[in-house]
């Protein structure tokens, strides 16, 4: 196989033959000398002339017998040609070209490499795949003569090509020859953060660098750490070097990061999401606008600074760095600081507030307006204040007390504590109004479902409304009066009149916890319905079983599964209705053992058709009755002189502001 030099070099019979074609002969005294002349004459740097003595000169006896030296001198070829020739060859011969996977292909030429170094002559020689063709004896030779390496074992040089095992086998020993080796020059950029390596390819059989040689270089010019062991060695094991070899390189320098605060409770509420119900309505009374938290919940946590990383230049010289800038975990009222400073707990359940950059915890929650589309429903942790109205068909729910300084419609407030409505609720039937632990206060009642826990106070009177009160009902203002509806209450019920001069149906019952009463109508309730499904099922059954009999004792599978169904339903009701019948006489039994009795009072008038029950008795009022209070004595009800409220510590200051205003 003819190689790149057989195709480019003149081949002539003179004397000169086998030379480069811009080679040129030069007679000198000396060798210094021929090749001064040759740079002179060619312009080029005599380290880029290669020679070869042909005839050596002397110096004679006085300048007599004097002979010249004869120097065939030529320019050497810049290493971008001689990588370009380099990889030329290696296309048409086959060997190895960098950045180029053969693994990657089923079929390829084998491949060989020919490495110079301080330790030798080495060659690597890898087998073809599939139908490629495998590399000869030959190709390797014309390689080696291309390099002017002479001083190889072809024995072992054979032995490569024949395993073909890809790794470097010795085939002779480095003569160190300085104009043809690699040379290596080293870069530091100017912020020391980089080292870079520049390496010129060797001419002929001239060695490579090795990676003692890069280390060496890089010490000497004081880049000592980030050095880049593997690459070094996978760039030299390529040697392609028309890039510049990145050597090492530094850390850079990392600030800490700051500290800050890791917020567990939501603080902007302008990103308020409205969801939809399974009919794709969306309840624009559902804002969500308050924040509740809860006693010892986890509010906010401080995140620490960090330590900054120093960094490290290739010549060792450290890069100080910034360590994280420290911030306060600020608290506010009704919240508790951890000692180390960083989780800060709800003290108290309220709704949260964020203001000058810390948290809070208010246990009442004020809104300033009416409770409307702009508010959305409320629900609060804490005690609710609302400065105006509680307009339709919206929500206010308190853990503590709820306070309306305007007029609750129809809508739903209920409260752990005690309800106060200033200007009255005006309820269109549909109003309810509940405290589950204390008791309800308003200048009037119309057309509303109140039930508290405790007592009931309207000064203004109460008018078509279904009132619930565990101890008290109070109506007793300039105009107060209780007219119409039911009102039920455990001990006593008083107001300044009574009914209506209409004679307007009023229910009053006292006696009797609410509870316990809305107990016995529920119970009542299931009672009847269960006794009519069981009149019913009981029909059908009879039906069937008639026909069953009429029909010889067989029925339709369809019958026979529905006469099945209904005789387990029959049977699990029953026990159910006996449940609730056990139950329901508990309860009424528990009623009549009750010591307490209660008492019903009118400081001016009962009207006609007022209801007097105490516990179980009734009293039909039909003519009128003033000044008057009806008790149970004797097993009857009776009527004794009239007893003036006592208000239970701090409803009567209450009352009187809601009278005022």
């Amino acid at each position: 196989m003819a190689t790149l030099k057989d195709v480019f070099l003149d081949l002539s019979d003179d004397e000169t033959a086998g030379y480069e074609d811009n080679s040129v002969e030069v007679y000198a005294d000396s060798v210094k000398q021929a090749l001064e002349l040759a740079s002179d004459d060619l312009g080029i740097d005599i380290s880029a002339l290669d020679y070869e003595v042909v005839e050596k000169g002397t110096r004679g006896f006085f300048g007599i017998g004097r002979q010249p030296y004869r120097v065939i001198i030529t320019p050497l070829r810049s290493s971008h040609e001689d990588a370009e020739m380099h990889e030329l060859e290696l296309k048409l011969g086959g060997s190895h070209l960098p950045g180029v996977n053969l693994s990657d292909r089923k079929d390829g030429d084998g491949s060989f490499k020919v490495r110079t170094t301080k330790t030798g002559i080495w060659l690597t020689v890898t087998a073809p795949l599939g139908k490629g063709s495998p590399i000869t004896q030959e190709m390797i030779e014309n390689r080696c003569i291309e390099l002017r390496i002479g001083n190889y074992n072809r024995n072992e040089l054979a032995k490569a090509v024949k395993k073909a095992s890809g790794k470097p086998v010795k085939i002779g020993d480095w003569l160190p020859n300085p104009v043809y080796d690699s040379t290596m020059r080293i870069e530091v950029t100017e912020d020391e953060m980089k080292a870079y390596v520049h390496l010129t390819a060797p001419k002929y059989s001239g060695r490579h660098m090795d990676y003692d040689d890069i280390i060496e270089g890089l010490r000497n010019a004081g880049v000592v750490t980030g050095i880049k062991e593997n690459e070094i060695r996978e760039y030299l094991d390529e040697m392609e070097y028309r890039r510049p070899l990145p050597a090492a390189e530094g850390v850079h320098a990392r600030n800490g990061r700051d500290a800050y605060i890791d917020y567990k409770v939501r603080l902007d509420k302008t990103g308020t999401r409205f969801e939809e119900d399974d009919s794709g309505k969306v309840d624009f009374r559902n804002l969500e606008l308050l924040e509740n938290v809860v006693v010892g919940q986890l509010l906010a946590v401080k995140i620490p600074a960090e330590e900054g990383m120093p960094g490290r230049t290739v010549t060792n010289r450290v890069i100080p760095a910034k360590s994280g800038r420290d911030v306060q975990l600020r608290y506010g009222k009704g919240t508790i600081l951890s000692e180390d400073g960083t989780e800060l707990t709800a003290e108290i359940n309220g709704q949260v507030v964020y203001k000058l950059n810390k948290l809070s915890v208010e246990p009442v929650f004020i809104v300033k307006g009416d409770v409307s589309l702009e508010t959305g429903n409320i629900v609060f942790l804490g005690s609710v204040i609302v400065q105006g109205s509680v307009q339709d068909n919206f929500e206010v729910k308190a853990a503590g007390n709820v306070e309306v300084k305007g007029t609750v419609h129809k809508a739903f407030i209920e409260a752990e504590g005690d309800i106060i409505v200033h200007q009255g609720i005006s309820g269109k039937d549909e109003a309810k109004i509940e405290s589950t632990g204390g008791s309800i206060f308003a200048k009037f009642a119309q057309n509303a479902n109140i039930i508290a826990e405790k007592s009931v106070v309207i000064p203004e009177g109460i008018l078509h409304s279904r009132v619930d009160a565990g101890e008290k009902v109070y109506s007793v203002g300039r105009r107060a009066k209780i007219a119409g509806g039911v009102i039920r209450a455990g001990d006593e019920i008083n107001a300044r009149f009574l009914g209506a001069e209409s004679s307007t149906k009023t229910i009053l019952r006292v006696g009797v916890n609410p509870k316990i009463l809305q107990q016995i109508d529920e119970l009542l309730k299931v009672k009847t319905e269960l006794e009519t499904e069981l009149s019913k099922l009981r029909l059908d059954i009879k039906t069937l079983t008639t026909q069953k009999r009429n029909a010889g004792g067989k029925l339709p599978d369809e019958r026979e599964k529905m006469l099945s169904d209904y005789t387990a339903r029959d049977e699990k009701q029953s026990e159910r209705l006996q449940e609730v019948s056990s139950e329901y006489e508990e309860l009424t039994s528990y009623i009549s053992m009750l010591d307490h009795s209660g008492k019903i009072c009118a400081e001016k008038t009962v009207y006609p058709n007022v209801d007097i029950m105490i516990k179980d008795d009734v009293f039909p009022v039909k003519d009128n009755y003033n000044h008057v209070k009806f008790m149970l004595e004797g097993g009857a009800i009776q009527i004794f002189t009239y007893d003036p409220p006592v208000f239970i510590e701090g409803s009567q200051r209450i009352t009187t502001v809601v009278r005022r205003r």
